[in-house]
């Protein structure tokens, strides 16, 4: 099978996404390449690569840039690091396409619904939002923390840490994935008394201070963590779809664990 017909499989009815700013692109390889075996992943690292070599992965498909952030001015350290991926990956054949922004919103077996489902509320989104609301039980944010952590347990994290009273109750849930987890839309798309987001989408100097100076508790969760299941679901949708190829989900090793003070 060509790689543009998987392309095409992923993406043909994310009407959510803008064809000339899309972030789902070719990096590596051709469009045309005939592949059988596919190996899906949150991002490209050098661990994914290994497993990739070893099981014949032809095509791999990364969530996020393998190749660190992009830059005019890169470190010299991280160019060369980035430089020996792309050589070896083109070493063995193998090609490489970023899918985000289809995969992310992409209803029930996207990133965003997936992570969603994993904590059981009923949570409600508009296809084109990264964020979510959920009203929930009435308990406390140490509760609610809690029962977040389990959640992200299998994927590789085993705490997350609060931002403002532990104590406090609530019952208006606000949520995002991801980078995507901007509290100012949560709080303007719907009533929330606590946001679970992300640590690449918040700052400490802004969202944080915003949220401790206004009494919004931030359950805060690692970014790969709360996306890695939906990534494992990109495997078996592609399974399901497109039974001809071999598709499977690749171990990346973002592993976060919590330390506790004694």
């Amino acid at each position: 099978m060509k790689i543009k017909n998987i392309i095409e499989c992923l993406s043909k009815d994310a009407y959510w996404m803008n064809p000339g700013e899309t972030r789902d692109v070719m990096l590596l390889g051709s469009p045309e390449d005939e592949v059988t075996r596919v190996g899906v992943c949150w991002v490209a690292t050098n661990r994914v690569i290994e497993q990739a070599i070893e099981k014949n992965i032809e095509f791999l498909i990364s969530h996020e840039y393998p190749f660190y952030h992009a830059s005019t001015s890169p470190k010299r350290l991280a160019l060369l690091s980035a430089n020996q991926k792309r050589k070896r990956l083109e070493a063995h054949g193998i090609a490489l396409y970023r899918c985000h922004d289809a995969w992310d919103m992409m209803p029930l077996d996207g990133v965003a619904d997936v992570w969603a489902r994993r904590l059981g509320f009923p949570f409600t989104r508009n296809t084109s939002s990264y964020i979510q609301h959920a009203e929930i039980p009435e308990m406390t944010v140490r509760q609610l923390a809690s029962h977040v952590a389990s959640a992200l347990k299998p994927d590789g994290e085993n705490g997350v840490y609060i931002f403002g009273n532990p104590e406090k109750r609530v019952s208006q849930l606000g949520m995002g994935t991801g980078a995507a987890t901007d509290i100012f839309k949560m709080l303007e798309e719907g009533p929330c008394d606590v946001c679970i987001v992300a640590d690449d989408g918040i700052s400490n100097y802004y969202h944080a201070q915003y949220a401790i100076d206004n009494d919004l508790p931030l359950i805060v969760v690692n970014h790969s963590c709360c996306e890695i299941a939906g990534i494992r679901s990109m495997a078996e949708y592609l399974d399901i779809r497109l039974p001809e190829l071999h598709v499977c989900y690749l171990e990346e090793g973002y592993t976060v664990t919590h330390i506790i003070a004694e």
